[in-house]
């Protein structure tokens, strides 16, 4: 159990990193103004599954001024607790810690659809695949999904089977330029020094997937001079990768040649038994996707020798043949599952969030008129949030 005291001080230490994160948002603090006076959320339940860490909470706290009631749950390892105390200290409904595996996440997502949200806004697609499993949509309006992974389940996987609108953030040009390629590009690389400590310059490093995600962590690794190796299957991204003076290989083909093996692919079964067993000794592994399931941590943990934790972020495992493989955040995304990781840039998620707030106005003034399934942000939108942000980076000298 967690002492009175100790509650305290997470209470006290989440609000202020909410308070600094809120104060460089600036995107939802016009939205949040604009929703105190007008309240357009008011008596709506919103479930949420997003990362509960301090961006989050400032959108959470611009929901609640709508005049909503917010509930949410994060994904396994990358809640924040003292920001999860805190938003709780706020009257936001909370599920989870940082120390939840899959099993108690999907228990955190079952507890929030037990609160009958009439709006689903998602980061994966967990939320909205288990609301699809266990409920009718009657009273359900509408659902967001934030992720690049999240966007190919719904499309893939569960084609058909939405009764209401889903608005996919992932397809605004604006958030794959803004949030994935500068965000999550640079808190990659800085996620990857964080964690290990190692020079970046001369290291050898395979980018599995050249989509927005991977085309940022790519390019902001060649700037700090890492010689960079691009896979993707598809050949349009390869050779864009190529145009970008990357060099451009299969999988199978880097294997003896990489240091730093890091997946963006946002899809399943990526580094598999047949790549790890051909690797050199001492390479790392690491994921950018949503899901761990890009590397094959089944294999790692059952055929390895001997495990060793060498820091809270970086595992050793050690196999029958001698060499050893090097996990970091046990596979869980580098920027944001990291002793200390933040994520994406407070500026860049102000973007993606003021579109996931922008969106959830949309649905609730427009579900009526809208088709159900994934959709791309309207294009309203999409005109708004990028003017607002204009005039926020535009100031004159």
């Amino acid at each position: 159990m967690i002492n009175e005291n100790t509650i305290t001080e997470m209470i006290a230490t989440g609000k202020k990193s909410i308070y600094w994160t809120e104060i460089n948002m600036n995107l939802l603090q016009e939205i949040k103004e604009s929703f105190l006076k007008t309240k357009p959320l008011q008596g709506l339940t919103i479930g949420m599954c997003l990362h509960v860490e301090p961006k989050t909470a400032v959108l959470c706290k611009t929901l609640k001024a709508g005049g909503a009631n917010v509930i949410i749950t994060g994904s396994p390892g990358t809640t924040k607790d003292d920001v999860a105390a805190a938003m709780a200290d706020e009257g936001i409904k909370v599920y989870g810690q940082r120390s939840d595996g899959r099993e108690e996440h999907l228990q955190n997502i079952q507890s929030v659809l037990k609160h009958h949200p009439q709006i689903l806004m998602d980061n994966g697609a967990d939320l909205t695949r288990e609301y699809i499993k266990h409920y009718n949509a009657e009273g359900l309006i509408g659902c967001t999904e934030e992720t690049t992974t999240g966007a190919n389940l719904l499309r893939e996987d569960l084609k058909g089977k939405f009764p209401v609108p889903i608005i996919v953030i992932n397809d605004s040009p604006l958030k794959q330029v803004i949030e994935n390629e500068h965000g999550v590009g640079q808190t990659i690389v800085q996620g990857f020094m964080r964690t290990t400590n190692l020079i970046v310059p001369t290291k050898r490093f395979v980018v599995i997937g050249y989509g927005t995600c991977g085309r940022g962590v790519a390019r902001y690794l060649r700037s700090l001079g890492a010689q960079v190796t691009v896979v993707d299957q598809n050949p349009i991204a390869g050779l864009e990768a190529a145009l970008d003076g990357l060099r451009v290989a299969r999988l199978e083909d880097t294997l003896a040649y990489g240091q730093v093996f890091i997946t963006v692919t946002g899809r399943p079964n990526i580094i598999l038994k047949e790549h790890i067993d051909k690797m050199n000794d001492g390479a790392i592994l690491a994921n950018a996707g949503h899901f761990s399931w890009e590397i094959d941590l089944e294999y790692l943990e059952s055929e390895a020798d001997t495990i060793d934790r060498l820091s809270p972020d970086i595992e050793q495992f050690t196999m029958k043949d001698g060499r050893r493989v090097m996990l970091l955040t046990k596979g869980e995304m580098l920027n944001l599952a990291q002793e200390g990781g933040g994520g994406n840039p407070v500026e860049t998620m102000d973007l993606g969030f003021a579109l996931q707030a922008s969106s959830v106005l949309y649905l609730v003034k427009q579900h009526a008129q809208m088709a159900t399934g994934p959709q791309p942000v309207p294009h309203e939108v999409n005109i708004k949030v990028a003017s607002n942000m204009l005039k926020q980076l535009s100031l004159p000298l």
